[in-house]
C-alpha cells in the first residue's frame, strides 16, 4: 500500500495541473464583411403625401451612426437639422420643423450608416414627398480641380431657384437642393421639379451651406433646366478665389542697408521704380501667391520712396530707411552638377556691379578652358561651354572676381563636376498640332511626374515640331493651358465677376523616356 502512494500523488498533481491550465475564449472566425440590411420603413421609402414627424428604420443588426454632419445631406436642406437617434437596430429620425408642401425630400446618408462590428458601412437614401407625387429628374457631372484637372472629393453642390437668384444669393441662402461628390468627384442630385437652377460647387469648410468668399467653388454661366428630364456630365472646374488683388502689395519693410522689400500678390505685371535713381531689383516667387521684390537703390533720405503701377493704376509709396543696419554679407552659390546641354550658373544674393572673368577659371584636367560668360540678370551669370562627354571640369572663383552693390567682393570658392555619358541621356521629338483654325495662344508645358517642375514650356500659336536633344530620362507630363488673353500664365477665376479660370488639358499618357532613346510623340491639344 505504501509502495502506491507515490503513483497516486503524481496522478493527482497530474489532474491540479489540468484543472488550472488557461482557458482560451473561442477564435472569433472570418472577419465580417456585411453590411447591415433594412428589414422596414416606417413610413414606406418613397411615401407620398408625407404628414409624419418622424421615420424608423429597422435594421437586421445593431448599427452604428458616425460623422452625421458630414456624411448626411437633406435634400431640399432644412433650417434646423432633425434629430438622428440610434436606438440599437432602428434608427430613429425626428423633424424639428414643419416640411415644405408639394415637395420632395431626399435623405442621403452617405457612410454614416454601419454595423457595430467592423462598421461596414451602407449607402442608403430615403425619399418621401409632402405632395402627391416624387419627382423624378435629376442632374449628374464632375467637379475636377481647375489647374490640374484632378477629381475634387467632398465638394457640396448646390442648386438655386433660378427665379429670384441674384449675386448675393449664395452668399445669404442656403442652395434649394443639395449633392456632393463622391472620391471621384462625381455627384448626382436626384428627385428634383422640372424648373430650372443656377448650380454651384463649393467646399464648404465650415459646414453652413452657404458659399463664403475664400472657399474654393465652381460655377455656371448659364442655368440648369431640368424640363429636359435628365441632365448628364456637367463639367465643373473647381478654382480657389484669390487672396488679393494680383499685384497688390501686401507689406513694405528696410531690414537691411538699402534693401527695401515689397511682400507682393502674384507679382506678375507689378513694377516698382525707385525715386532715387539707380536700382537693382530681385524678385523671389514662392509658388504660393505671396512674393517677395527686394530693390537695392541707395539713398541718405529718412525715408525711401518708390513708384509702383499695374495695369490698372499707379501710386507712390514710402518706406522708412534704417541705414543703421548693416549690409548684407555677398554670398555666392555655384552649380554642383552641370548636365551637358546645361551651363555653370553663378547666383549671388546682391546684385553684382562689377566681374572680372579672368580670376574666374575653368579647367579640364589641368588645362584652362575658355568660356562665355553671359549676364542672365545683376543676381546671375552663366558660364557657357561646349561639354564632352565622360569628362570631368573644375571652376574655380577666385577672390575679388565679383564687386556686390556695397563695394564687397567675394570669397574664393569652385566646384567640380563629370558630363555623363551621352547614352545616360535621350531626345525627344514632340509633333504639335492645335485645333483647325485656331487662333489663339496656348502654354505647353514638360513637367515632371508630380508636377513640382516644369522642365521646358513653350508657346504654341501653330502646327510644330519641338526637337528636345540630350534631355535627362524620367517620367514626364505634357500639359497644355488655354491662354485666352496672352499673358502667358494661366489666369484663375473669378465668381463675382462671372469669369471662369482658364482652361488647361493634359496629353493623356505619360512620357517614360529611358537611356540612350530617341522617343517620337505626338501631341494633339484638344
Amino acid at each position: 500500500m505504501l509502495k502506491k502512494l507515490p503513483y497516486f500523488f503524481a496522478w493527482l498533481s497530474l489532474i491540479i495541473l489540468a484543472s488550472c491550465a488557461q482557458i482560451l475564449a473561442p477564435t472569433g472566425g472570418d472577419k465580417d464583411n456585411t453590411s447591415p440590411e433594412v428589414l422596414e420603413f416606417n413610413p414606406k421609402n418613397k411615401t407620398t403625401n408625407f404628414t409624419k414627424t418622424k421615420i424608423d428604420i429597422t435594421f437586421n443588426e445593431y448599427i452604428q451612426l458616425t460623422k452625421t454632419d458630414e456624411q448626411i445631406i437633406i435634400s431640399p436642406p432644412l433650417n434646423t437639422k432633425p434629430d438622428f437617434n440610434n436606438k440599437g437596430k432602428v434608427l430613429e429620425i425626428k423633424f424639428q420643423e414643419t416640411l415644405l408642401p408639394n415637395t420632395t425630400y431626399t435623405i442621403n446618408f452617405g457612410n454614416s450608416i454601419g454595423d457595430n462590428k467592423e462598421n461596414n458601412t451602407l449607402p442608403l437614401s430615403y425619399v418621401f414627398s409632402t405632395g402627391n407625387a416624387i419627382d423624378s429628374n435629376f442632374i449628374s457631372g464632375e467637379v475636377l480641380n481647375a489647374f490640374t484637372n484632378q477629381p475634387e472629393k467632398d465638394i457640396t453642390i448646390g442648386l438655386y431657384q433660378s427665379s429670384n437668384y441674384t449675386d448675393s444669393t449664395a452668399y445669404k441662402n442656403k442652395p434649394v437642393y443639395l449633392g456632393k461628390t463622391n472620391m471621384n468627384g462625381v455627384f448626382t442630385i436626384t428627385n428634383l421639379p422640372n424648373t430650372s437652377f443656377y448650380l454651384l460647387a463649393f467646399n464648404d469648410v465650415n459646414k453652413n451651406l452657404k458659399y463664403d468668399k475664400t472657399e474654393a467653388i465652381s460655377f455656371l454661366n448659364n442655368t440648369v433646366n431640368t424640363t429636359d428630364t435628365v441632365i448628364t456630365k456637367i463639367n465643373l472646374k473647381l478654382f480657389k478665389p484669390e487672396t488679393y488683388p494680383i499685384g497688390s502689395i501686401v507689406d513694405t519693410f528696410c531690414k537691411e542697408l538699402n534693401k527695401f522689400s515689397f511682400v507682393t500678390y502674384k507679382s506678375n505685371g507689378l513694377n516698382i521704380t525707385s525715386n532715387h535713381g539707380k536700382q537693382y531689383i530681385k524678385t523671389i516667387n514662392t509658388g504660393k501667391g505671396l512674393d517677395t521684390i527686394y530693390v537695392f537703390t541707395k539713398t541718405t533720405d529718412s525715408v525711401a520712396r518708390f513708384t509702383v503701377s499695374t495695369q490698372n493704376k499707379t501710386k507712390q509709396i514710402s518706406i522708412k530707411n534704417t541705414p543703421v543696419f548693416k549690409a548684407p554679407q555677398l554670398s555666392t552659390l555655384i552649380t554642383k552638377q552641370v548636365e551637358i546641354n546645361d551651363s555653370i550658373k553663378l547666383k549671388f544674393n546682391n546684385p553684382i556691379i562689377s566681374i572680372d572673368t579672368s580670376r574666374i577659371k575653368l579647367f579640364k584636367d589641368s588645362t584652362q578652358l575658355k568660356y562665355n560668360c553671359i549676364k542672365i540678370s545683376d543676381f546671375e551669370y552663366a558660364l557657357v561651354y561646349n561639354w564632352e562627354e565622360k569628362t570631368s571640369y573644375k571652376i574655380q572663383v577666385l577672390d575679388s572676381a565679383c564687386k556686390d552693390f556695397y563695394n564687397q567682393y567675394n570669397k574664393k570658392d569652385g566646384s567640380g563636376f563629370t558630363i555623363k555619358a551621352l547614352k545616360e541621356y535621350a531626345n525627344l521629338l514632340l509633333h504639335i498640332t492645335i485645333p483647325p483654325l485656331s487662333k489663339h495662344q496656348y502654354l505647353l508645358q514638360l513637367l515632371s511626374d508630380d508636377e513640382k517642375r516644369i522642365y521646358h514650356e513653350f508657346i504654341i500659336t501653330q502646327k510644330q515640331d519641338i526637337n528636345l536633344i540630350n534631355i535627362l530620362p524620367g517620367t514626364y507630363k505634357i500639359k497644355y493651358i488655354y491662354d485666352s488673353n496672352g499673358n502667358h500664365n494661366w489666369d484663375n477665376g473669378d465668381f463675382n465677376q462671372k469669369q471662369q479660370p482658364e482652361q488647361v488639358g493634359y496629353f493623356k499618357e505619360k512620357l517614360i523616356i529611358k537611356p540612350y532613346w530617341d522617343l517620337e510623340q505626338s501631341i494633339l491639344i484638344e
